[in-house]
């Protein structure tokens, strides 16, 4: 009962204009919002003028309140501007499916496994057969080969026909070439000249594109192809080996892809160093990969006869050191060719592992574009941990060449709004 009291009489207080530094319930109403509040600002305290009362909240106290909010909504303009995140939210959440639902899955793909090995369906009889591996990962090479090829003949038509496609933004040789002209008309501007700069005008910029290496798939293919039917007919050996293994996992497929991926990427690190840094190896076997500074997608297969060697030798060895899955195998030669591709397609797009995998792990497009365009750093594929440690990367200096690497470079405003409207 005296604590009923107590309450009245504190109500009572309040409503006859009782006015503290330090109220009961501090809070900071939303003034944009409710009519009913009116805020002032005297001296050091930030006043909220109500019909009941006036309630002050000292400056330093409601100054982080509001600095958080701005950050908020400074943050939510960035991810709602930045495709990056966007996709990187879609491969998150995808990734954490995977995690929830990985007892479900599990239990799939032991079915999935039964009617692999037992079924006399095709698909199933292709999977066993001894060419499977190779030629699936064959069908996907040339699958994203020709995927990036034809958005590089559509940015390529779209040059020629005086306009600008949305996509030329993210390709890597536009996007040096467009700040060279900056920089150019910058130090030309800087001496007193008058000096246009065409790109502001929303004028496509001209550049010279390599060939397709249309002989791959006419010559260079059945030299690889060749001796491998050959060998599958000879020996068969694929029906033995996958009946060792027992029902995939969901962990364990993920698992042994990308250790497979890391261990690929080390051993192939060191023989293109190797290669890089011995001439006569270099002439001999890696000189017609770096046949052009500016690379396509169908440069991947611009290969000598030992370098497609080694560079096949290097993904089986981690393979089978590995002992990978059978399934998790064909699952990483769709990965691999894919990113193998990718590092040589000459676009940065925002869905690519380098933009979404963050803090920089990931090689990508624009770090090995830097490798063929200058010849140095970036000796890895994939990941960048071994350039990293021992300093094979071009440093943020804020020159041309530094930039070409970073992620946020340099594109005319025309070319970011193309394709908006």
């Amino acid at each position: 009962m005296i604590f009923n009291l107590l309450i009245f009489a504190l109500l009572a207080n309040v409503g006859c204009g009782f006015s503290s530094q330090r109220p009961l319930v501090p809070r900071v109403p939303h003034v944009a919002r409710n009519t009913g509040y009116k805020s002032t600002l005297a001296g050091n305290n930030l006043r909220y003028v109500t019909s009941l009362t006036t309630i002050s909240m000292p400056t330093a106290m409601a100054a982080p309140m509001l600095g958080r909010r701005d950050r908020l909504k400074s943050l939510w303009r960035e991810f709602r501007s930045n495709p990056v995140w966007h996709w990187r939210l879609v491969f998150g959440s995808s990734l954490s499916l995977l995690l929830v639902f990985q007892r479900t899955i599990d239990f799939q793909l032991v079915g999935l496994w039964d009617y692999l090995l037992l079924s006399r369906a095709l698909p199933a009889r292709i999977f066993r057969t001894d060419s499977w591996e190779w030629c699936w990962a064959i069908f996907t090479i040339v699958t994203f080969i020709h995927g990036f090829g034809l958005a590089d003949k559509l940015v390529r038509r779209a040059d020629n026909q005086g306009r600008i496609h949305p996509w030329k933004k993210y390709r890597l040789q536009d996007r040096y070439e467009a700040d060279k002209l900056r920089r150019m008309v910058q130090v030309r501007r800087s001496r007193g000249e008058h000096v246009v700069n065409e790109l502001d005008d929303g004028k496509p910029l001209p550049v010279s594109h390599s060939k397709w290496h249309w002989q791959s798939w006419l010559f260079e293919f059945w030299v690889y192809a060749a001796p491998l039917i050959v060998w599958d007919i000879v020996a068969p050996r694929r029906h033995r080996r996958i009946g060792g293994f027992g029902p995939p996992t969901t962990m364990g497929i993920l698992g042994g892809i990308v250790g497979a991926l890391m261990l690929y990427d080390l051993l192939f690190f060191c023989g293109h160093y190797v290669m890089h840094k011995v001439p006569f190896l270099y002439r001999t076997f890696h000189a017609k990969h770096h046949h052009t500074n500016e690379i396509r997608a169908c440069d991947q297969v611009r290969l000598t006869i030992g370098e497609e060697v080694y560079d096949v030798l290097c993904s089986i060895v981690a393979l089978n050191v590995l002992g990978v899955h059978p399934v998790a195998r064909s699952i990483y030669n769709m990965v691999i060719t894919f990113l193998l591709v990718e590092l040589h397609c000459g676009f940065d797009f925002p869905w690519t592992p380098q933009n979404v995998v963050p803090f920089g792990l990931v090689t990508g497009s624009r770090r090995h574009h830097y490798h063929h365009r200058f010849g140095k750093h970036y000796y890895q594929k994939f990941f960048f941990s071994v350039d990293r440690l021992f300093g094979f990367f071009q440093k943020d200096d804020g020159t041309l060449h530094g930039d070409s690497v970073k992620r946020n470079a340099y594109v005319p405003a025309s070319w970011r709004t193309a394709g908006t409207a």
